[in-house]
């Protein structure tokens, strides 16, 4: 996560963590990663079957929100415990996002 944050010449990103057991420390450490980058354009994340689930969703809502440079984004959410609150607030971060252009 800390070489995503710092990094400034990767521009396109496929991570697939499905079935790691990773949790919710990693996926919020990837999301401040993502909030702070400022070249990132694609990024398609595979986390099915982690342990990530609400506070995940949250801070990805969070990054998304503040992200300025990203255009397209894959999100594989399935089997992970999400909520709806977390969608919601997920639905309400892509509405003020500027940058998204394909989902």
């Amino acid at each position: 996560a800390a070489a995503l944050k710092e990094n400034t010449t990767l521009q396109s990103l496929h991570l697939d963590l499905r079935s790691t057991g990773v949790g919710d420390q990693t996926g919020v450490a990837m999301a401040a990663a993502l909030k702070e980058n400022s070249t990132l354009q694609s990024l398609h994340l595979d986390l099915r079957s982690t342990g990530m689930g609400h506070q995940t969703g949250m801070a990805m809502a969070t990054a998304l929100k503040e992200n300025s440079t990203l255009q397209s984004l894959h999100l594989d959410l399935y089997g992970i415990g999400v909520c709806d609150q977390t969608g919601l607030v997920m639905a309400a971060a892509l509405k003020e996002n500027s940058t998204l252009q394909s989902l």
